[in-house]
């Protein structure tokens, strides 16, 4: 067989695409495409890699995962950030232990109760704002997903207890994230990630062990961890569950408030189906907003379909990647052992042989009537696919209709910039900052508030 390497995009000596990848790595890949097609490769720095886009190469991507392809080995530079036990970075057996350890946290069962911590932060946010003003899109949506998910993995008392200097240590570990450099480089702010993760890791630690002392009266994600159990009945380590819940915390905090951030600008450029969403709202929910549950939550088809088109528009994961366990032929090309193999959502999501008009915001795409991802297996590929699918998916879907319910019924937003431009600078894509939303609160939504009721004559 043919051991011709897939075509690379030109870059410059020694870098090779490194500075492109770092600046815009999007257009990088989308430029590949339109030169060679849906297989070509790219070098970052020393590092080669081949990106495969559209559907039937993603759907290789993801069956060959812990076969020829290894999540665990291209995820091993981010062991300094989250700690050896990392989900992503461990072996295929440890990884299926860890999913079913993870699977009664993301169970349907409990999402009642993740749902109304939810509504009860969300109602005490919307309660800052008062009747107009504005407020800054992805700090607001950041504080507030941040809160949630605080009381969600950490308990109720989590932030009272542990206060803004645990997300101050946070960030210095985020911020040590970087895809080009190796992370065991003596520069400060790597340095700054070591120290805030090892006492980050102290913390937790001390609340495990807690949990594990005094079990009862709890009923959130670290009192599952702490009482897990491997397969073969061996409790799981501590150092492994503090990896899994920094993993966890940086899963809640990053990704899921940059795509409600995105899918409500993209609501508020589009007014017309902004309108068919409001609609449905009061249909669903009626005057009863605040008392959102569940059920009232699975009937909001119309804004569901809003946040998928966004996740197809806008993916909060640009780019997937494996390492290249086993050499492979792909589309009559020869992809060596060692190499990186990356799909890329941003691009293979707009492939209008797959979606029509994919550069058109149209939400209505995943009605029943033409549930155009329904048409093509491994279309869609922002959370992951096979198995190795996000099992939170749904916990992040119910945040954003819970948000947009709660926000939209009460004010009516605008976008101060009416175009916000993607910021490729951070690990996941963000909207360039500032982002400012104006808001002023809905004429019926103060009539509520006061009390007034809004069916019957006065």
């Amino acid at each position: 067989m043919s051991r011709l390497n897939p075509p690379v995009v030109p870059g410059l000596p020694l870098l090779g695409n490194a500075l492109d990848f770092r600046r815009n790595p999007v257009e990088l890949l989308q430029r590949g495409y339109e030169t060679f097609g849906s297989i070509f490769s790219i070098r970052l720095g020393p590092k080669p890699a081949v990106v495969i886009i559209g559907p039937e190469n993603q759907r290789f991507f993801f069956t060959e995962t812990d076969r020829i392809l290894s999540m665990s080995e291209v995820y091993k530079a981010f062991i300094p950030i989250f700690g050896k036990g990392f989900t992503l970075a461990v072996e295929p057996e440890e990884y299926k232990e860890q999913r079913a350890i993870l699977q009664p946290v993301f169970s349907g069962r409990k999402m009642s109760d993740y749902l109304e911590v939810m509504r009860q932060e969300t109602l005490a946010w919307l309660e800052t704002l008062g009747d107009t003003g504005q407020f800054e899109l992805c700090e607001s949506f950041e504080k507030l997903s941040l809160n949630v998910f605080a009381s969600l993995l950490m308990g109720s008392d989590f932030r009272q207890r542990m206060g803004s200097e645990f997300w101050s240590l946070y960030r210095d570990v985020v911020n040590g994230i970087d895809f080009l450099l190796p992370p065991f480089l003596p520069l400060p702010r790597f340095r700054r990630r070591d120290r805030a993760r090892r006492t980050l890791h102290s913390k937790i630690r001390a609340m495990i062990a807690e949990r594990r002392n005094h079990p009862n009266g709890h009923n959130d994600f670290l009192q599952t961890l702490a009482e897990a159990h491997y397969s073969n009945g061996q409790p799981v380590p501590e150092d492994t569950l503090e990896s899994m819940i920094l993993f966890l915390v940086f899963s809640a905090s990053e990704s899921t408030p940059l795509q409600t951030s995105w899918a409500l600008i993209d609501l508020l450029r589009h007014p017309k189906y902004l309108d068919l969403v409001l609609a449905e709202q009061e249909t669903v929910l009626g005057n009863h907003v605040e008392n959102i549950s569940i059920e009232t939550v699975e009937r909001l088809e119309t804004l569901e379909w809003a946040i998928k088109e966004t996740e197809r528009m806008r993916p909060m994961t640009t780019m997937l990647w494996r390492y290249t366990l086993q050499s492979y032929h792909l589309n009559n090309y020869y992809v060596p052992r060692g190499w990186i193999t990356i799909i890329s959502p941003a691009i293979s999501h707009r492939l209008p042989e797959v979606f029509s008009n994919p550069n058109v915001y149209n939400p209505m795409r995943f009605s029943p009537k033409l549930a155009e991802d329904r048409k093509t297996p491994f279309s869609m590929a922002c959370f992951g696919g096979g198995n190795h699918k996000c099992p939170g998916m749904s916990i992040a879907y119910t945040f954003m209709k819970v948000v947009f319910s709660l926000l939209l019924q009460r004010y009516t937003l605008t976008l101060v910039n009416p175009d916000p431009k993607p910021d490729y600078s951070t690990t996941i894509t963000r909207p360039e900052s500032p982002c400012p939303i104006r808001y002023q609160l809905r004429e019926y939504a103060s009539l509520a508030n006061s009390g007034i009721s809004l069916t019957t004559p006065q």
